[in-house]
């Protein structure tokens, strides 16, 4: 036998045998790969992560995106007015109108947020357009003459509702733009639910409120709506309470009284028409007979008319009855400050 050819169990035999199971290791690592690479997977990527869960809208977030559009404009304009050449008087009352703007803006815009709404998706969609520079001169002859301005570009979620912000360029273009809540508006919002739309039918009675401080005609709607017979009845109490009002007032508080009687029989005509008599005989929350009671009925009487607002609009009010309810509430409201109180964010509601 050659000494060359190994016993059987030998060390040299079982070394040999080795690198025949290597090759067989290799061999169905590799055939594994292949299937795997066959089934079209990258081994040399991460696995991409799971997709994001799709966030459900809150309720009326488009709607409430734009009111909120809408007034973060309208804070951009007054608060560039504010800066402008305006008397103390004048400024003082754009500042609280601006005031009562930015509150709305927080309180809307939280109430989205509570609902889950992103801080950062709001300010995306509710970024008022540029604040509009003053108005540039170009030569004409021997003097000067005021270039157009350039409109102020807006985004697509606010392009339909934000009010043109280049075009305020005084307090009166201002005012004219708080007044300015069209029918589609009104329609949009009787179809939101009954929180979103007590909340923003008491936002923008304040709104032509602040119309009708700045020195805008807020007249009620030429069309009767539903809610006017709720209104006439809020109405025509105030007239018969200022008249007591009035006789029992002295000096320059009599001239106001006067002066907010005189309003609200304007008032009371405009949204019940011409009669031949007004009712009277409603009695007084508490006896009358000095100017210091004749103060606190003003405010009395004034204060629950404006804290009637939701329930003058009705249990579930079309688009004119909000439209009705807003601007009667306005005059009602503008009057109330002329006897020092606060014009109010939200008049009539908790918030």
């Amino acid at each position: 036998m050659s000494g060359d050819t190994p016993r059987p169990g030998s060390r040299a035999g079982a070394h040999g045998a080795r690198p025949t199971r290597r090759l067989l290791v290799l061999g169905g690592a590799a055939a594994a790969l292949t299937a795997v690479a066959g089934c079209g997977l990258r081994l040399d990527l991460p696995q991409p992560p799971p997709p994001v869960p799709t966030r459900k809208p809150a309720p009326d977030e488009r709607f409430l995106l734009a009111v909120i559009a809408d007034l973060r404009a309208l804070v951009q304009a007054g608060e560039s007015l504010e800066r402008s050449d305006l008397d103390g008087d004048a400024r003082r009352l754009l500042r609280a109108v601006v005031a009562v703007q930015q509150r709305q803006v927080d309180v809307l815009t939280g109430r989205l947020t509570n609902a889950g709404v992103p801080t950062a998706e709001i300010e995306a969609a509710t970024a008022p357009p540029p604040a509009p520079k003053p108005a540039a001169t170009t030569a004409s002859g021997s003097g000067t003459t005021p270039a157009p301005a350039t409109p102020a570009p807006t985004s697509s979620t606010t392009a339909t509702t934000s009010p043109d912000v280049a075009g305020i360029r005084t307090v009166d273009d201002l005012a004219a733009t708080l007044a300015d809540v069209g029918p589609d508006r009104w329609q949009s919002l009787a179809a939101t639910t009954e929180s979103t739309r007590d909340l923003v039918l008491s936002a923008w009675s304040a709104r032509l409120a602040s119309a009708v401080l700045l020195g805008e005609t807020v007249d009620p709607a030429a069309t009767p709506s539903a809610a006017r017979p709720r209104v006439i009845d809020q109405t025509a109490p105030l007239v018969y309470g200022f008249e007591v009002v009035a006789a029992q007032s002295t000096g320059g508080r009599r001239t106001r009284a006067l002066e907010t009687l005189d309003a609200l029989r304007r008032l009371d005509l405009a949204v019940s028409g011409p009669t031949t008599s007004t009712p009277g005989g409603w009695a007084l929350p508490f006896p009358v007979t000095t100017p210091a009671a004749a103060q606190r009925l003003a405010t009395h009487l004034l204060g629950t008319a404006v804290d009637a607002t939701i329930e003058v609009a009705g249990a579930a009010p079309d688009g004119p009855a909000l439209d009705d309810t807003a601007r009667w509430s306005a005059r009602v409201q503008a009057l109330a400050v002329d006897w020092g109180m606060p014009l109010s964010p939200f008049p009539g509601t908790a918030t």
